[in-house]
């Protein structure tokens, strides 16, 4: 199972992009970012499905919010691993 997280510099910006997903249709939730991933910028971001993920990286490309990161969530039988992915 793998999830995405998009990594936000503000809260507002969280709630600004979790309102365009969810227009567009991208089924999505707003998340609180796993520490180990990202600890310098808003810890709150969007959380969502590898099966929206093309939908999600073109709005996300589209949006201009700066400071966008995005992060994919793999879950192992022994833990969670996390890498940043290029938008």
């Amino acid at each position: 199972m793998t999830n995405y997280y998009v990594g936000l510099e503000s809260r507002s910006h969280a709630f600004l992009l979790e309102r365009r997903m969810k227009n567009e249709g991208i089924k999505c939730e707003i998340s609180f970012v796993p520490r180990e991933v990202m600890n310098d910028l808003c810890n709150m971001g969007i959380k969502f499905d590898e099966s929206v993920f093309a939908m999600a990286v073109n709005l996300l490309r589209r949006c201009g919010l700066p400071g966008c990161r995005l992060y994919k969530e793999t879950v192992m039988p022994y833990g969670f691993t996390y890498s940043e992915v290029q938008i």
